[in-house]
C-alpha cells in the first residue's frame, strides 16, 4: 500500500470536532480559489474564482465566502464548469484580506474549504491589473490587449512613433540597468508615454538574468539588488510602465524558482501596482514551478522551419489549460530567422497562423521576437507589415477576446481549422485559423438555430447562416473573423434626420483601425494617431481615438465634404470624452483637454472635455457675401496633449428642423 506523506495528509485533511464528539473531515485542497483581479482599487464589486474539481462540477454545492468575521457572500447551485464566478460587493479598506470559502457538496459527508488573498490597494493612475478570468489586463480603467515586440538598446529614437502608427501598443527593449544609461531609458519611456505606447520593462540584467546582451559583469548580488530597487523606484509611477520582466528562459539557464521568488518579493515590496512576467522555453509546463515568482506566464516557441506551426497553438493550449483562472498567458511569436538554429524567417502566412493559433488557444498578449527597423528583424518588410495588420485586427476584437459573457459554442467540421467564439454587446464573434499550408473549405456549426448573415470582418463581405451552419473559404495558413448579431440593437442614440455627415458613428471598418470618410493631416508629431477604438463608444461599436503627443502637434481630420448654402445656419454636434490621467503629463489637476471643431473657414469653436461622455454643440453660419464653395468639410483636431475619444459627429441645417438650440449648455432641446 502506497503511503501518503504526513505533510500531504495534513494539507489534505483537517479534523473538526463538534460539541457532540462527531469528527468532520474538511478537504482543503480539492477546491482552489483566487480573486478575479490581481488587486482591486477603484471598484466596489469583486469576484472570487472557485476552481471546482472535474468530478464535482455537476453536483449541487453551497458556498459561504467570509473574511474574518465578515460574510462577503453566499452561492448555491450547480457549477456546470470548472471555474465558478462568485461576485460580491465590498466596502473594505485597502489591505490584504484572507478570504475563506466553506463549501458543502450535496451527497458528500466531507466539508471542503478553499482560501485566497483579496488585495485592495489605493487607486493609482497608471496601475495595471491582471484579469485572471479573461486573461487580459485592466490599464487606465480599460481593457487592454498587449500587442507589441522586443527590440534592442539603445532604442532607435524614431522606433516608437514608427510602430505606434501601425497599431502596436507595446515595446520591450533589451537593456542593461546601469546608472550611465539611465537617461537613455527615461527618454524612450517618456516618448512612449507621449504616444500612448506601453513598456514591458526589462530588468533582466539585475533580476533573473537571460535575454539578449543583458548580462552585467563584475558586480555582486548585493549591487544588483540595489540597482533593481533603484530602477523600480525610478519607474514604478511612470505612465508608460506596463509590467516588470524579470527572467528570460530560466530553465535553460538553471535559475531556480527560489531565486526568482526572492526577486518577485523585492519588486512587490516597492511596487504592488504592476504585474511581473517571466518567459519560458521548452519544456514549457516547467513554468508551473515558477508560479510563485510571476503574475503573467510567457512562452517563446520558435518552430520555423524545422517544426510545424501548430507547435505554437499546442503549447498555448497546454499553458492556458494549466493556468486557467489564475495566470494570464502571453506568447512570443517568432519574427526572425536565417541564423543560429533557424535557417529562415517565418513567411507572413506562417506568422499569421502562429499568432492567431495562439490567440484562439488562449493567449491574451502577443510580443514578437524581435523588431529592429527598418528591415533588419524581420528582414521582410512585408512580414512586419502583416504583424501591424494583425495589431489593428486584435485591437478591433479586444472587447470580444476579453469578454466575460457566456459564449455560444462554435465548432469547425475540419480538424485543420481551429475556432473560438465570444459574445459581447449582443454580437457573437467567431475566430478561425487554418493550420495547414493549403486553402481550405471551412464549415462551421454554431450551437443553436441561428440564421442570418455573418459579417466577415476585415474583408467587407458577408456569408449566409442557415440553422447555425455556414461555410466559407480560408486561405493557406490564413485566419478569418466573423461577427453575427444575436440580439436586437439596443442603441438609443440615433442620427438626427437630415444629418449630412457620412459614417457619423465611425462604424465603417473597411480599413481596420482607421476612420473611413476623412482625410488626415499631421500637425507636427509623426507619432500622433487617430485610431478607431472598439472599447469606448457612446453608440454602435466604435469611437474615434485621437492621441496628441505634444501640445499643438496632433492630427487634423477633414471629414467627407457636406453641401452647404450661403446664409444658412448649420448645427454641429459631437460626443467626446478624455482621460486626464493618460499622457506624459497625466494629471487630473492640469488644465482640461480641449478639442476644436470647425465647418470649413466659416467658423470654429473650442471645447474643454471631461472624463465622462458629453455632447458638444455649436452653430456656424455660412456668410452671404462669400465665395464659399458648395461643399465644405467639418474639421476636427485636438490641440491639447493627451488622449480623447469622439463619437456621433453630426451636421444638420438649422432651417430644416423645428427645435430649440442651446449651445451654451451643449445640448439640443427638441
Amino acid at each position: 500500500m502506497k503511503r501518503i506523506p504526513v505533510t500531504a495528509f495534513i494539507l489534505l485533511l483537517a479534523i473538526m470536532i463538534s460539541t457532540d464528539g462527531y469528527c468532520q473531515i474538511i478537504d482543503s485542497i480539492s477546491f482552489l480559489m483566487n480573486s478575479r483581479l490581481s488587486f482591486y482599487s477603484f471598484e466596489n464589486e469583486a469576484e472570487m474564482i472557485l476552481h471546482v474539481p472535474q468530478n464535482l462540477i455537476y453536483n449541487k454545492i453551497e458556498v459561504s465566502v467570509t473574511s474574518g468575521s465578515n460574510e462577503l457572500t453566499t452561492w448555491k447551485g450547480m457549477p456546470g464548469k470548472k471555474l465558478l464566478r462568485i461576485p460580491f460587493k465590498f466596502n473594505l479598506q485597502p489591505d490584504d484580506y484572507k478570504v475563506i470559502a466553506d463549501i458543502t457538496v450535496s451527497g458528500r459527508d466531507s466539508k471542503y474549504m478553499a482560501s485566497a488573498d483579496l488585495i485592495i490597494l489605493n487607486y493609482k493612475p497608471g496601475e495595471v491589473k491582471t484579469d485572471r478570468l479573461s486573461g487580459g489586463l485592466i490599464v487606465n480603467k480599460r481593457q487592454f490587449f498587449p500587442f507589441g515586440f522586443y527590440c534592442y538598446s539603445p532604442v532607435q529614437p524614431t522606433l516608437p512613433e514608427e510602430e505606434i502608427v501601425k497599431g502596436f501598443n507595446l515595446i520591450s527593449p533589451y537593456q542593461k540597468i546601469s546608472p550611465e544609461t539611465f537617461n537613455e531609458r527615461k527618454a524612450y519611456m517618456d516618448r512612449c508615454a507621449q504616444l500612448g505606447m506601453k513598456v514591458h520593462y526589462n530588468l533582466l540584467s539585475v533580476s533573473g538574468g537571460g535575454g539578449v546582451s543583458s548580462k552585467i559583469d563584475g558586480i555582486s548580488d548585493e549591487q544588483k539588488k540595489e540597482l533593481l530597487i533603484n530602477e523600480v523606484i525610478a519607474f514604478r509611477d511612470h505612465p508608460a510602465l506596463l509590467a516588470w520582466y524579470i527572467a528570460d528562459e530560466p530553465t535553460g539557464r538553471d535559475i531556480s524558482p527560489e531565486v526568482l521568488e526572492e526577486t518577485y518579493r523585492t519588486i512587490r515590496e516597492y511596487d504592488l501596482w504592476h504585474p511581473v512576467t517571466i518567459v519560458f522555453m521548452a519544456p514549457f509546463l516547467s513554468s508551473k514551478l515558477y508560479s510563485g515568482a510571476l503574475d503573467i506566464v510567457m512562452a517563446d516557441p520558435y518552430p520555423v522551419p524545422d517544426m510545424p506551426v501548430t507547435f505554437v497553438g499546442n503549447i498555448t493550449g497546454q499553458l492556458s489549460a494549466e493556468f486557467a483562472g489564475s495566470k494570464p498567458i502571453w506568447v512570443v511569436p517568432q519574427a526572425f530567422g536565417g541564423g543560429e538554429w533557424w535557417s529562415r524567417e517565418p513567411s507572413l502566412q506562417e506568422l499569421r497562423s502562429m499568432t492567431y493559433q495562439a490567440i484562439i488557444k488562449g493567449a491574451r498578449g502577443i510580443q514578437y521576437f524581435i523588431r529592429q527597423g527598418l528591415n533588419f528583424f524581420p528582414k521582410s518588410t512585408a512580414t512586419w507589415s502583416e504583424c501591424g495588420r494583425m495589431a489593428v485586427e486584435i485591437a478591433e476584437l479586444t472587447p470580444w477576446l476579453l469578454s466575460d459573457e457566456e459564449t455560444i459554442p462554435v465548432r469547425s467540421v475540419s480538424q485543420d481549422i481551429i475556432v473560438s467564439s465570444a459574445v459581447h454587446n449582443g454580437q457573437l464573434m467567431i475566430l478561425a485559423v487554418n493550420k495547414t499550408n493549403a486553402p481550405q473549405r471551412a464549415e462551421y456549426k454554431i450551437s443553436g438555430m441561428i440564421s442570418g448573415k455573418a459579417r466577415v470582418l476585415f474583408e467587407n463581405r458577408s456569408v449566409s447562416i442557415s440553422a447555425g451552419y455556414f461555410t466559407d473559404q480560408i486561405s493557406s495558413l490564413g485566419s478569418q473573423a466573423y461577427l453575427i448579431d444575436i440580439k436586437p440593437d439596443k442603441d438609443t442614440l440615433k442620427p438626427y434626420p437630415g444629418n449630412l455627415i457620412k459614417d457619423p458613428g465611425f462604424e465603417d471598418i473597411s480599413s481596420p483601425g482607421v476612420p473611413a470618410s476623412c482625410y488626415a493631416r499631421n500637425g507636427g508629431d509623426r507619432g500622433a494617431t487617430y485610431f478607431l477604438d472598439s472599447r469606448e463608444h457612446i453608440e454602435g461599436n466604435h469611437s474615434l481615438r485621437l492621441v496628441t503627443p505634444e501640445e499643438n502637434r496632433g492630427v487634423r481630420l477633414r471629414f467627407f465634404p457636406v453641401s452647404v448654402m450661403n446664409g444658412r445656419k448649420y448645427l454641429i454636434s459631437i460626443w467626446a470624452r478624455s482621460d486626464p490621467e493618460q499622457g506624459l503629463d497625466g494629471n487630473e489637476s492640469i488644465k482640461p483637454r480641449e478639442f476644436e471643431i470647425a465647418l470649413g473657414e466659416s467658423g470654429s469653436k473650442k471645447f474643454a472635455m471631461e472624463s465622462d461622455w458629453k455632447k458638444f454643440v455649436t452653430i456656424v453660419t455660412i456668410p452671404y457675401d462669400t465665395d464659399q464653395p458648395p461643399r465644405t468639410n467639418v474639421i476636427l483636431q485636438m490641440p491639447s496633449a493627451g488622449v480623447a475619444w469622439f463619437d456621433m459627429l453630426q451636421v444638420i441645417e438649422c432651417d430644416d428642423i423645428k427645435q430649440s438650440i442651446n449651445p451654451e449648455l451643449n445640448y439640443i432641446e427638441f
